[in-house]
Order: structure tokens, then C-alpha cells, then sequence
């Protein structure tokens, strides 16, 4: 988790209040942070990567204010319309397709926040940028810049400039890759693109290489009193909820923001953007959730103390909600539920006893666990593999087309790109990993898989799956069948169909179907020799896979 010092005299100054390192050590964790150390005038704190804007002693002020009463309900920024542009080409598409743009004037900011400045910015592009892939932030001296700006793409090799701490060397954009220290760490997210982004003042200097390195023309220093600041990125929504977190941070510092028109093909798109999002929330839920019976006047001044807005909603028993541009961390109503309960104050929920004893395990880790002794009983090892996968290894390497499952929208390793919808295909992958080992190797694994469905809240469920897999010279189906037979009648299961069936994973004739009341629950059989081949396994496997489910 990131961490934050914090001196008592700045968050005195920000708050316009006397405070203690002792009262703060115990308001702090009211309001979601967690107190790593405390020393006689500061305190560090540590953060959820979802909550950006308390990567600055100006957003935990901003969050204090509300719980001492101080400030509430939706903060206001001051946001001035600018005559800046910046116009973007249709060929910044390829590799990095979006940008957003800031006018920040008035800069004379101290040694502190000056180096808050910075700490914000790495901040920014390891929580919300995932290392600068998917946002990537620029800081420019806008006084050294000539407006209208140009973000674009060219070739690799079709302009030189001279980058940040490499004075004096004019470098081609395939050489900093390769020979500027930043250029060589962040140069794998734009491998293999035939264009690299780039942006230009009106006379034709380079401005900044994104995510790179800026241009030594624009640095800032001790002198500078106008920024202009840039966010690009693969996702447009990433993009501006970074720009707006850095942006409100300068304004808590006394900066003036301005906005800037970003000429896409498409039409203009103005940032920053500080108007808040809307939400409509049911007071019944909120209640249901916390156990309490709050009235409305109650969840709407909880509201307002944690820095949103609200009022009554125009269906009954509904409010509608303001949230603050600097929050992206809410995606469903039980967070407001949450945020409810930081302005009730977990202090005053009331504390009770469970009822009927100290709980007992979910029926589905009793099933799972049965599972385990029946399967180490016959002779099966356990493996545990992650509910991410790859698209790849799970269906076209099991000579199965992709069907419709979860895709991971920005994977942080192409080796997790989507959900698993069996086990099968991860314990192919153990036996190719371990193939070296002496065999037989009787493996297997009980967890979940995630299946689409419609009819959940989430469009999504969750499944218990068990398989195994058995590889070995003379691996054949009776040894997958004779397991499938002893694992049901140990569960107590005698009326069952195994029936004849066709399965991308098995050799045909060879492979069956498990039926319960005409339901089919499960597969087995011999794996097909195409996938064998394609997993690098020489000798033959059997196979049994059965979703638990019906069996709970």
C-alpha cells in the first residue's frame, strides 16, 4: 500500500485549526487510513491505491474538513475558461489515443509542496497509470511553450530533440528508447508500434515524448509560474480522473486552473472536467446494510461530512447523490453504503453480540473440503492455480473456440487476460510444468470458475468446480471412470448416467458426459492428442471435471 507523511504544522495550516498528533493518529483511521508510524510532529499513513486523492496532504485535509465539521458537502474549484489549444491528430490513434489538458497559473508553491508535487505525479502514474501504460503525466513550463500544441505520432526516427537530464544531446525518439535511462524502462510499452506519440508547440518544439521524457525546453524550475500540464493515455476515463485529482490538488495549494479545448477529429473535448457525477441511491438499502434506521435528514448530513452532496431523490426513498470529481474509487451502491457509515461514524454504529453461537463454515467450503479427503484418499495430490487465465492457453490450445466470458480490459500481464471457465485447462498446465517428475502424476483442483449469466447482479456467477487429471503410460478412461465412481459414492450418489459425448478436450469415443437428473454435470475421458501435442505432454491423460454445485 502507498504511504504519506504528513507534518502536524502543514495539516494544522490546511485545516485552519489546532490539531494533535494524538488526535490525528485517531481521526485519520475514521476517515479510511491506515497509521503506519507516528513521530512527535508528523504522522505516516497509508492509503488504498483507489483513493489517489490522499496521496496529498491537501486531499486528507480536504476529507478532515468534512469530519471536523469544518467544510462540508461537495467541495467548489475555481475552473476559468482559457483560449489554450491542443489539436489532435487522428494518428495518435494507433499507439496512444487519448489526451487531456491543464492551465495552471499562480505557481509559488514552497519546498513541500514542491516535492508533494512530485510525489503526486508517481503517485498518479502507479495507481491510476499502471506504470505510465495506461496514464502518463507531463508537467511543463508554459511560459517557454508557444500555443496552439499539436499531440501526434510519427516515426521512430523522423525528429530529434533533446530530452530531460540528457543536456546537450539531440536524440532521435528510437534512441532515447534506447539510450536515456527512462527511455530504456518504459520502452516495452511501445514495443512494436510503427508510430510514437509526441506533442509540439506552434513552432514545431517538442513538448514532451508520452510516456517518456519530456523535452529539456519546457523543465520546471525555481522560476516557474505557469504549468501547463498534460495526461495521456489508453483510456480516456483513467485520463481525466488523473487530470482532475492533480488539478483540485494545485487549487487546495492556491493555484489558478484553466481550461484547455482538445481538438479531437471528433468534436472538442474541454478539460479539466470538475462537474460531479450523479448518482441515485436507495435509503432501504443503505439502512439494510448498515442495520441501522437512519432518516433521511441523517444519511444526507453523513453524506455532506464525507464531502459529497444530497437531497431527496424524485422516486420516494431514494437520494440523489453528488460525488466529488476527485473520487473514481465508487462503482456500486454498497460504496455509498460504505461512505455513509465514514460520516455516521463507525464509532456509532451500535456494537452486538452474534446470534446462535460463532458461526460455522459456508456450505461450500464444506463441500470443498470433503472434496479434498475423498480425492487425497484416492491417491491425488492438490494443486491451486488463479481464477485469471489466458484466452490462449484455455481455449485455443484446448481446441476449443472462445466463447463468451470475462475479459480483463487492462490486463497487467497477458498471461491474465480473462477468467477461467474450467480447471481442466490449468491442470494441463501443471502437468506440462512438472513433466519432468517421475509418473504416474494423479493431480487435482477444487475452486472456482466464473460463468456469465445475466440473471446475477453482476452479470457474472460463480461456480465450484473439481477436476483431476491422471498422466501416465497407460492413462485411459476406465481409470477417469473408476475415479468418477468412487468419488459419487462416497458422496452418497448412486443414481447417475454416464453417457456417450462429444467434448473438444477428449478423443473421440473416449470421452462422456455425467448426468443427474438428465442435468449434466460434468465430463471425463482421454484428453485428445492434438492437445497433448499442444502442451508438450508425451504421455496419455485422463480426465474428469464436475461442477459441485447440483451436489451442495
Amino acid at each position: 500500500m502507498p504511504t504519506i507523511e504528513i507534518t502536524l504544522q502543514r495539516m494544522q495550516k490546511l485545516l485552519g485549526k489546532p490539531v494533535t498528533i494524538k488526535e490525528l493518529e485517531m481521526d485519520l483511521q475514521w476517515i479510511s487510513l491506515d497509521v503506519d508510524e507516528v513521530h512527535e510532529d508528523s504522522i505516516k499513513v497509508e492509503y488504498n491505491p483507489n483513493r489517489p486523492d490522499f496521496s496529498s496532504p491537501e486531499g486528507i485535509a480536504r476529507s478532515l474538513k468534512g469530519y471536523y465539521d469544518i467544510e462540508t458537502g461537495l467541495p467548489t474549484f475555481q475552473l476559468k475558461g482559457g483560449d489554450y489549444k491542443i489539436n489532435v491528430d487522428p494518428a495518435v490513434n494507433m499507439v496512444r489515443p487519448f489526451i487531456a489538458t491543464a492551465i495552471v497559473r499562480g505557481i509559488n508553491l514552497d519546498v513541500d509542496q514542491v516535492a508533494t508535487l512530485m510525489n503526486v505525479q508517481e503517485d498518479l502514474h502507479w495507481a491510476i497509470g499502471r506504470d505510465r501504460k495506461k496514464v502518463a503525466i507531463g508537467v511543463h513550463d508554459l511560459d517557454k511553450i508557444v500555443p496552439p500544441f499539436t499531440y501526434t505520432a510519427v516515426k521512430p526516427d523522423a525528429i530529434k530533440f533533446e530530452p530531460l537530464q540528457m543536456p546537450g544531446y539531440q536524440l532521435t525518439l528510437a534512441e532515447i528508447l534506447k539510450q536515456h535511462p527512462k527511455g530504456v524502462a518504459y520502452a516495452h510499452i511501445l514495443k512494436d508500434a510503427a508510430v510514437y506519440p509526441i506533442i509540439f508547440d506552434k513552432n514545431k518544439n517538442v513538448i514532451s515524448f508520452p510516456p517518456v521524457i519530456n523535452g529539456t525546453l519546457t523543465m520546471v524550475t525555481d522560476d516557474t509560474k505557469n504549468l501547463f500540464i498534460d495526461m495521456t493515455g489508453t483510456d480516456m476515463k483513467a485520463v481525466n480522473f488523473a487530470l482532475n485529482v492533480l488539478c483540485t490538488m494545485l487549487a487546495d495549494m492556491g493555484c489558478k486552473i484553466e481550461k484547455v479545448s482538445n481538438l479531437y477529429p471528433d468534436g472538442p473535448r474541454i478539460t479539466p472536467n470538475f462537474a460531479p457525477a450523479e448518482w441515485s441511491v436507495d435509503e432501504e438499502y443503505i439502512n439494510s446494510y448498515l442495520g441501522l434506521k437512519l432518516p433521511e435528514a441523517d444519511i444526507i448530513k453523513a453524506f455532506r461530512k464525507v464531502r459529497f452532496d444530497a437531497k431527496p431523490g424524485k422516486r420516494k426513498g431514494t437520494l440523489d447523490v453528488l460525488v466529488p470529481c476527485y473520487r473514481g474509487d465508487l462503482m456500486h451502491p454498497v460504496d455509498m453504503t460504505e461512505e455513509v457509515a465514514i460520516g455516521y461514524g463507525y464509532f456509532n454504529l451500535p456494537t452486538t453480540l452474534p446470534q446462535g453461537g460463532t458461526g460455522k463454515y459456508h456450505p461450500k467450503l464444506q463441500a470443498q473440503a470433503l472434496v479434498r479427503k475423498i480425492l487425497t484418499g484416492l491417491g491425488f495430490q492438490e494443486v491451486l492455480n488463479f481464477v485469471l487465465t489466458n484466452k490462449e492457453k484455455s481455449f485455443t490450445a484446448t481446441r476449443r473456440k472462445w466463447k463468451d466470458g470475462v475479459v480483463l480490459k487492462n490486463p497487467v500481464s497477458k498471461e491474465y487476460d480473462t477468467t477461467r471457465q474450467d480447471l481442466l485447462s490449468g491442470l494441463l498446465q501443471n502437468l506440462q510444468d512438472n513433466k519432468h517428475e517421475s509418473i504416474p502424476i494423479n493431480i487435482f483442483e477444487v475452486g472456482d470458475v466464473i460463468i456469465l449469466d445475466k440473471n446475477e447482479e453482476t452479470g457474472a456467477r460463480r461456480d465450484i468446480h473439481v477436476a483431476c487429471v491422471m498422466y501416465d503410460r497407460d492413462a485411459e478412461y476406465t481409470n477417469a471412470r473408476s475415479v468418477l465412481d468412487a468419488f459419487l459414492e462416497m458422496h452418497g450418489i448412486d443414481k447417475y448416467e454416464v453417457v456417450p459425448a462429444a467434448n473438444p478436450f477428449g478423443m473421440d469415443g473416449r470421452t462422456a458426459d455425467v448426468l443427474i437428473d438428465k442435468k449434466r454435470i460434468g465430463t471425463l475421458g482421454e484428453i485428445h492428442p492434438e492437445i497433448l501435442v499442444n502442451f508438450d505432454l508425451e504421455f496419455p491423460v485422463a480426465f474428469l471435471e464436475i461442477n459441485l454445485e447440483p451436489l451442495i
